[in-house]
């Protein structure tokens, strides 16, 4: 690769202001979040007919845990065809919480939650995780040369939409909504 015809990061345009935060619409708000599936320990995880739940500490392992877990979900509501955009979802998601809402030095007692909800009329599926940083996250718009910062782009790109809100207990969920119909 030739050095010289690579664009420097100010002639592509990055933006140096302050990123905007994207929250959801009253509508939704939190709407498909259930408190009661929200409160499984780390270590835990519940199924129904049309939601499932799993509780993961703030450490690595948890994104490869929750995206097998997502992805047996699916398969048990009789929705593959979802499962890549899903597992993509899952892993940005499950991984910035993991990554930026430890909120002290033991990661692992730092509890991420994911909760999904099936909504076959829309041939949907709902994927929401919820930690316990109040912060919003921030889309920024990264150089194609940055190590980082990609990752809501990427959401934004395999889901219908997505948004975050507040938690009534404490923190926030950030949600996405996947469906078969995006490509």
């Amino acid at each position: 690769m030739n050095a010289e015809l690579m664009p420097s990061e100010l002639d592509t345009g990055a933006s140096w202001d302050r990123p905007s935060r994207v929250r959801a619409p009253e509508r939704t708000r939190c709407g498909w979040w259930d408190p009661s599936l929200g409160r499984l320990g780390i270590g835990e995880s519940a199924r129904t007919p049309g939601a499932a739940a799993a509780a993961y500490g703030a450490v690595p392992d948890s994104v490869r845990s929750a995206r097998e877990f997502g992805v047996a979900s699916l398969s048990a509501w009789g929705m593959p065809d979802m499962a890549e955009n899903l597992r993509l979802i899952i892993s940005e998601l499950v991984g910035n919480a993991c990554r930026h809402a430890v909120a002290d030095d033991l990661p692992a007692l730092t509890r991420v939650a994911l909760q999904l909800r099936s909504l076959p009329e829309h041939d949907a599926v709902v994927c929401m995780v919820a930690d316990p940083s109040p912060h919003g996250p921030v889309q920024v718009d990264a150089h194609h040369f940055a190590e980082s910062g990609r990752g809501l782009g990427l959401i934004s790109a395999f889901s219908r939409e997505w948004g975050w809100n507040p938690l009534e207990e404490e923190g926030k969920v950030v949600w996405a909504m996947c469906g078969s119909d995006l490509f």
